[in-house]
């Protein structure tokens, strides 16, 4: 019982203080997330979530396997299994990246724009904010990425649906971290509104960052509940609006590394990290390949991501 309690209190720690969380920023400019248009937040510095929450083992079992249609190598979706990869001067469309100034969205945007897409990054964030954050985890900017300030909680459905207007793909990294305020909106109707809005301007495939079924299912249900009912409440809009042919929903627990200067502390002991450019890779090959022979489904668990990403 002790065990139990230890890593659930490990896991709201680290869910509380994680460092990866979207629509909450420093600036004072910009505006500030509120999904039911009524309650007010503290702003905070980070951009996206990618459920920095940990589980209790790391073996690989039904819940963390791979759960797709079909499965393309990547690397043959990719230009290159290595990141960075070269800068490519063909325009080969648009993609919208929700959260692609945070930590997991930075390196998204970054592979995507190697591979020659536009890449148009949202985030309640300034744009110059956004630019300073991208710098701080990349060490350098994206000059051809566009930085869009935007909240997708407040914006109406015609402003979110002008930004993602003649996009192939949109990619969701968005959601606000267990403890902070409306936490099950902020997680739940937010990613419901942007597939909606994808949905509604013809958008062909979209990309969601979720959180591990191993996690959700586990003891820290009792204590994050509200978190875990908003990411299934977006998973279950997604599926709704794309259908399992035309989404990806990739499902991490622990996300190696973080925001440089921001405080993230210690996983549960024996806990593999998977490694974000693997995590990025992923993301970046569900937006690449469409159809019925893309990469579509669910992709549950950090082993799962880490093998698909070869």
């Amino acid at each position: 019982m002790k065990a139990i309690l230890s890593i659930v209190l490990a896991v709201a720690a680290t869910a509380v203080l994680s460092p990866c969380t979207a629509f909450t920023i420093h600036s004072r400019t910009t505006i500030r997330t509120d999904v039911s248009r009524h309650m007010k937040q503290q702003h905070d510095s980070h951009d996206n979530d990618y459920a920095h929450h940990h589980h209790h083992h790391q073996q690989l079992s039904r819940r963390s396997a791979i759960s797709i249609l079909a499965i393309p190598p990547i690397t043959s979706i990719l230009a290159s299994s290595s990141i960075p990869l070269p800068a490519m001067a063909e325009d080969k469309g648009k993609i919208v990246v929700l959260g692609g100034a945070g930590w997991v969205g930075a390196h998204v945007s970054n592979l995507l724009t190697q591979q020659g897409y536009k890449v148009l990054s949202i985030s309640r964030s300034s744009s110059e904010r956004q630019i300073e954050r991208t710098k701080s985890i990349l060490g350098t900017t994206i000059p051809s990425v566009e930085y869009v300030s935007l909240d997708a909680g407040t914006a109406t459905m015609e402003e979110l649906g002008s930004v993602m207007k003649d996009a192939t793909c949109v990619i969701s990294c968005v959601g606000i971290a267990p403890g902070g305020p409306n936490v099950k909106d902020g997680n739940g109707l937010v990613n419901s509104r942007i597939a909606n809005a994808a949905k509604s301007v013809g958008v062909g495939k979209i990309v969601y960052v979720g959180v591990a079924s191993s996690l959700a299912n586990g003891p820290a249900k009792f204590l994050l509940g509200d978190y875990f009912k908003g990411k299934d409440t977006a998973e279950k809009s997604i599926t709704k609006e794309f259908g399992i042919e035309n989404s990806l929903i990739i499902k991490p627990s622990i996300v190696a590394g973080g925001t440089p200067g921001e405080i993230r502390p210690p996983g549960p002991p024996g806990v593999k990290a998977v490694d974000v450019d693997a995590l990025a890779k992923v993301v970046v090959a569900g937006a690449l390949s469409q159809g019925p022979g893309g990469l579509n489904g669910s992709i549950d668990g950090n082993d799962a991501i880490a093998a698909a990403s070869l």
